[in-house]
């Protein structure tokens, strides 16, 4: 949870609950393994790491965001030079 607070700079926080329920998820489907790590004081914590199959799902889903991402790009292009170009014309 702390490195997703990081990675958002603060700007979006999950709700833990939706967190852990996608993390059972991943670890049924073997894309991560978790294991508890002690603390010396406080509560004990479950940590996860992705395995071999949640790198390549985590490379898959990452290239369909980037192409998502260009798509996204594309359109806030296309309507920047179809519809803020001409406002401004009509504005002058």
């Amino acid at each position: 949870m702390d490195e997703l607070e990081k990675m958002t700079r603060d700007g979006y926080t999950p709700e833990p609950g939706a967190v852990y329920t996608i993390l059972r998820r991943m670890d049924e489907r073997g894309l991560v393994v978790s294991k508890w790590k002690r603390k010396g004081s406080g509560v004990d914590r479950r940590e996860y790491t992705l395995t071999d199959s949640g790198v390549r799902a985590l490379k898959e889903g990452l290239e369909m965001v980037k192409t998502r991402r260009q798509l996204m790009d594309n359109l806030i292009h296309f309507y920047g030079k179809h519809f803020e170009e001409k406002k401004r014309e009509s504005d002058r």
